[in-house]
């Protein structure tokens, strides 16, 4: 049985490096001091803190570079996790791919007739979870690809609902409106299965969400740098690293401008259906190859083994949580929801309430 590795309190990530190389998807798998860069798990016991500022909610996104990662399975059972807390939750279906959050909370597919396939969708549609404070909000029908306005009109929906946590599940691909979606979170989560392609999509969709980031916008930084980027013919500027290099002659502010933007890109990573210790120690790999090579400063959030309850519940269309508490994946929720939780209330309002632990 594997287990999450740990960073100790106080111990250093993983060391200084110019982040000026290309990516190496080795070191996703074999990087000799992974086994000792880990954050301590926050205990499955106590009190969780909130901010209960009116009107402000912590916003959980969930993206993937490649489907089959369990995205989707996460989402519903961290939204049903929240729930228990007593807390009120809306989990959004925003995955252009195919939204099926309804299959992992138990709810019903929405089947259009023919006909109303010739009228227009209608609203995104909002269902309660029986017996929870859970809430599904999900396009009216399929989206169709590039039917990006269905996407937003649903994303806009679900912002509207008052909750204390909006789970939106993102989908894995890395359009405009999914990268906005995850830039503007307050925790974004980036969740992999531990195999090459896994890897490889991670880090593309990594660097796409960055480079939004900086180039965004109508602001002097980013002009200066889509114009500088433009004219490197001959593809010199691979990285942040080179950018603010490039920037810091002639546009000294720009480039500081940049560089502080990278410092505030920090995404957790999340691996899935890990079933050896060098699965699970890949996350680490991943975080210290990102610093090195990009400056990218990302959290490593869990690396949850693999375990036939999720498969099981499906079949049942009953959540996970639910059917099997004391499952390894259960508590590996647990562990994941506690830290985005925390990590979410600390970048947000001020904390003017504390709530206490899980409901029996």
């Amino acid at each position: 049985m594997v287990r999450s590795p740990h960073r100790r309190a106080g111990e250093d990530t993983a060391p200084e490096a110019s982040p000026e190389e290309s990516i190496d998807l080795e070191e996703a798998f074999d990087d000799p001091e992974a086994g000792a860069r880990s954050d301590e798990v926050p205990s499955l016991a106590g009190e969780i803190l909130w901010q209960d500022e009116p009107g402000e909610k912590i916003v959980v996104v969930f993206a993937g570079g490649k489907g089959g990662t369990g995205r989707s399975l996460l989402a519903a059972n961290l939204g049903v996790f929240v729930s228990r807390l007593g807390r009120e939750v809306v989990v959004a279906d925003l995955d252009p791919a195919g939204a099926n959050l309804h299959t992992y909370l138990g709810l019903e597919p929405l089947l259009p007739t023919p006909g109303s396939m010739l009228r227009p969708p209608g609203p995104p549609r909002v269902d309660r979870v029986p017996g929870m404070s859970l809430r599904l909000c999900r396009p009216p029908r399929a989206i169709e690809p590039g039917d990006d306005a269905l996407r937003a009109e649903t994303a806009e929906m679900a912002k509207s609902l008052e909750a204390d946590v909006l789970i939106m599940d993102l989908g894995l691909q890395a359009d405009p409106l999914t990268l906005d979606a995850f830039l503007g979170a307050d925790a974004a989560v980036l969740a992999l299965v531990p195999e090459p392609a896994g890897v490889e999509r991670a880090y593309a969709f990594v660097r796409a969400a960055l480079f939004r980031r900086l180039l965004e916008g109508d602001d002097d930084p980013a002009v200066v740098a889509r114009a500088v980027l433009a004219a490197d013919h001959v593809g010199q500027l691979a990285s942040p690293a080179h950018l603010v290099e490039a920037l810091s002659g002639a546009h000294p502010d720009a480039a500081e401008a940049i560089r502080a933007r990278v410092l505030a890109f920090s995404p957790y990573l999340l691996v899935n259906k890990c079933r050896t210790r060098a699965d699970v120690e890949m996350v680490d790999g991943m975080v210290s190859a990102l610093r090195r090579r990009w400056g990218i400063t990302a959290e490593p959030l869990a690396a949850i083994e693999y375990d036939d309850a999720a498969w099981t519940s499906t079949r049942q269309r009953r959540p996970f949580m639910l059917e099997y508490p004391g499952s390894n994946l259960a508590q590996g929720i647990e562990r994941m929801a506690r830290r985005l939780l925390a990590a979410a209330v600390r970048r947000g309002a001020p904390v003017t309430q504390r709530a206490g632990g899980i409901e029996p």
